[in-house]
């Protein structure tokens, strides 16, 4: 549906068809005038006539193709983003117009100083509006107000909440274009923070992967070798709790522990307790008490749990190449949901391992250990049970009036 403030009561009577499966029963149409109203009236499979108004045939069109905008901005909404922070807002300004905007109280600039990460979100979320326009018939066109990089400094700078205009978008009438994504894949799609299945990833899959990174001027690689696995994953824990312990990070991250399931349900967004794959009293603990985690004996009882909760880890995948410059990384945005896409195609699930790649240390240790310079993801692949699926704001949420 529409946001709330543009529902007059024609349009709630739509909706409300649309929602309830009532019928719709349309009065006679002037052939003189386009504009001449038509009687809408609104009737219950059990309790009969409800309501009744009048619409203009103008009108309801224009409300069918202004659904074109809500249809697909449903969908659009699983795309991800760090921490689940959802940065987008929407305004439509009309049926084939909507401005896209990065929402300042959902950046992460002390974890993400040089915005990369968020501007490859609104990336992967102006690319999920275009492979769902296509698939409903509909090309999408973008422009941004300002160069990726002028983002970067504003988020940094930004100290009162405000709307940062990101990119004007376009439907166009025909698209010759073919998506073989299906919509569906953005609910499939999620992060598995779950056990893997110990099978492996068919080479076939790794080289499809690999084809449509290179594509995009990306490098996919996997790692299978047990031992290096359990260095990474072990380096990944070291850089969590190192990382847990600073500060700024700290402070920055909690904002979006979702401990309770009233809470999660209520903000429908940040990193949801039921997908962490972690008891509710050890997700507090991290967040609380970060200092357990640099206590010798604490550090490693904690650390054994962290991993026994990772399961079974049988593929690390690799994503490098250009990425941590503003311009990159908004390019990069169109890939990773392409990408990501694809994985839930072949029934795989991932799991990202951020630490790996924002704390410096880390990530200078990650290139030697790989071979692999210039990575900007890391992650476990493969299958695994259907893993909780994380809460999303709703349409109505995001548009702006």
């Amino acid at each position: 549906g529409l946001i709330g403030a543009w529902f007059c009561k024609p349009f709630s009577l739509l909706k409300s068809a649309i929602d309830t499966g009532a019928s719709l029963e349309c009065g006679d149409l002037s052939p003189h005038s386009k504009e001449a109203p038509v009687s809408i009236a609104l009737f219950s499979r059990e309790n009969g006539l409800q309501n009744q108004a009048t619409i203009s045939p103008v009108a309801m069109l224009s409300y069918a193709l202004m659904s074109v905008w809500t249809d697909l901005l449903s969908t659009a909404v699983h795309a991800p983003s760090p921490h689940n922070v959802q940065p987008w807002r929407v305004r439509i300004l009309n049926e084939t117009e909507a401005d896209l905007f990065i929402d300042s109280s959902r950046t992460l600039p002390k974890e993400d100083p040089t915005g990369s990460f968020i501007i490859l979100t609104m990336g992967m979320f102006i690319e999920a509006l275009r492979v769902l326009a296509t698939q409903s018939g509909f090309g999408l066109e973008h422009t941004t107000y300002h160069e990726p990089s002028w983002y970067s400094v504003e988020i940094l700078k930004t100290r009162q909440h405000t709307f940062l205009p990101f990119a004007r978008l376009r439907l166009t009438r025909e698209s010759t274009e073919v998506s073989s994504l299906d919509p569906a894949l953005f609910l499939k799609r999620r992060t598995s923070r779950i056990s893997l299945k110990p099978d492996p990833v068919p080479t076939t899959v790794i080289e499809n992967l690999k084809s449509l990174a290179t594509d995009w001027g990306q490098r996919f690689e996997v790692n299978t070798n047990r031992d290096s696995i359990e260095r990474i994953l072990q380096k990944n824990t070291v850089a969590l709790f190192e990382d847990l312990n600073n500060p700024d990070y700290h402070d920055e991250i909690v904002e979006w522990f979702r401990f309770t399931d009233k809470t999660s349900e209520t903000t429908r967004d940040g990193l949801d307790y039921r997908c962490m794959n972690a008891s509710r009293s050890a997700f507090w603990l991290s967040a609380r008490l970060p200092q357990l985690l640099k206590l010798p004996v604490a550090s490693s009882i904690l650390a054994k749990v962290y991993r026994s909760q990772l399961g079974i880890v049988p593929t690390i995948g690799t994503l490098s190449g250009e990425f941590w410059a503003p311009e990159s990384a908004f390019k990069t945005g169109s890939f990773l949901m392409q990408f990501w896409l694809t994985t839930a195609k072949h029934n795989l699930y991932i799991h990202p391992y951020g630490n790996l790649v924002t704390n410096e240390n880390a990530s200078a240790w990650l290139s030697d250990e790989t071979g692999v310079p210039d990575i900007w993801l890391i992650f476990k692949i493969g299958y695994s049970d259907e893993p909780p699926q994380s809460y999303r704001r709703s349409v109505e949420e995001i548009l702006l009036a």
